[in-house]
């Protein structure tokens, strides 16, 4: 087939995944072209992309001048998204491909699912973001446009493939569930041992601090309040546990990004508010003892698989689609939402006891295997034949769920 896939933002997770599944639709014989961002940051690392990438969006306004007035650069984005929608239909004209694949979750996926539309093409997205997870007037009704557009939507779990038919009225036949697949291309081709000390040595920790770690993009719904709650309880229990905090708050308005910059100051935390680059990541996981994943709510975590890829045990809540891949007690801990004591106690509990480490990283490493980029690549091309001849493959047996390790 030719795959013609889109992604918006030239950097972090998806990025990452669309990098990824191209790779391995690649690998297995199809003709992957990967349309991105000017940002696209993987061309810098380590990472050469064994298929076209086309740097067709974010070109006037990602190398914007600093003095530039925010009114006037988010002015230019407006403008610029239509453009870049406009370049991607004259891509996708140009390419000729048998499906086109959008992974996007911006409300801006909408005018580009419209202007890529053609008879005889199919058009597929995949449902990263399944609700907005900022409460914004209008923007539900955009997502159900979204999810109503195009021949398909791939959910990442069944979970949010039934929020798909319950909440959105999307038809049954529309709907498959492909997991989300592990980030082990992090530790790279060689895989090269973690290096604790020196990771740690780069942070400002001490080699034997018990080190939690909180990262990704910072957003209410992903409760880094909550965490810096919950710490001073973990830090009575714990004298040697120190939080690492490292992520973009983009989306925070300034006055809520202070206060986490407050609360993290009074619990002694190594805050590092920003975008962490992609040659810069191993080395907070390399010096983590757990990760920490406090979200109030969530539809599916690159970061997760990531943790789970590199072998860091993860403390997460009971949300989303995480109950439904992870073994509380031997492939995570799994707490309440909205609980700092619950939170407080699994990681007491996770700091305290290396064994418990030791058995939650292997079997974090279990279902990071059932999640390989190979059998994502394999339930993707299922999907995409039976949208080219539905006689072909049954959509069925793209839904089906890796099994869960024991």
């Amino acid at each position: 087939m030719r795959i013609l896939e889109i992604e918006t933002f030239g950097r972090g997770g998806l990025t990452h995944y669309a990098y990824n599944l191209s790779a391995a639709l690649a690998d297995r014989g199809h003709e992957v072209t990967l349309a991105t961002h000017a940002a696209y940051e993987l061309e810098e690392g380590d990472r050469p992309a064994p298929f076209p990438v086309l740097k067709v969006m974010g070109r006037w306004t990602h190398r914007a001048p600093s003095w530039l007035p925010r009114f006037a650069l988010n002015l230019m984005r407006k403008v610029e998204a239509i453009y870049d929608g406009f370049a991607l239909a004259a891509t996708a004209r140009r390419l000729r491909p048998d499906v086109v694949h959008v992974h996007c979750t911006n409300p801006v996926a909408l005018l580009y699912l419209k202007l890529l539309r053609r008879r005889g093409r199919p058009l597929v997205a995949t449902a990263h973001v399944v609700t907005p997870h900022e409460r914004i007037p209008f923007q539900t009704a955009v997502y159900r446009r979204l999810h109503g557009t195009g021949e398909l939507v791939i959910a990442h779990s069944r979970v949010d493939r039934q929020r798909l038919l319950d909440e959105f009225a999307v038809r049954e036949e529309r709907v498959t569930v492909i997991p989300h697949g592990d980030y082990g291309f992090f530790e790279g081709a060689d895989a090269a041992p973690r290096a604790p000390a020196a990771a740690r040595e780069s942070l400002g920790l001490a080699p034997d601090d018990e080190v939690a770690l909180f990262f990704g993009y910072v957003r209410e719904y992903k409760g880094l309040d909550l965490l810096l709650d919950a710490w001073p309880a973990v830090a009575k229990a714990r004298p040697k546990a120190r939080l690492v905090v490292a992520g973009d708050p983009v989306r925070l308005p300034p006055a809520r990004r202070a206060e986490l910059e407050a609360a993290a100051e009074r619990i002694g935390a190594i805050l590092h508010f920003g975008y962490i680059p992609f040659s810069e990541v191993t080395t907070y996981f390399d010096a983590a003892d757990a990760l920490v994943m406090p979200y109030r709510h969530i539809s599916q975590s690159g970061v997760l698989f990531l943790a789970l890829s590199v072998g860091v045990p993860v403390i997460a809540t009971q949300v989303g689609a995480l109950p439904e891949m992870l073994d509380d007690g031997d492939s995570a801990l799994l707490v309440p939402p909205e609980s700092t004591a619950a939170l407080a106690d699994a990681l007491v509990r996770a700091l305290g006891d290396p064994g418990l480490r030791a058995r939650l990283a292997a079997g974090g490493r279990r279902v990071a295997a059932d999640h390989s980029w190979d059998s994502i690549a394999v339930r993707t091309e299922k999907a995409f034949a039976t949208l080219l001849d539905p006689a072909e493959t049954p959509l069925a047996a793209a839904t089906a769920q890796p099994p869960r390790s024991r």
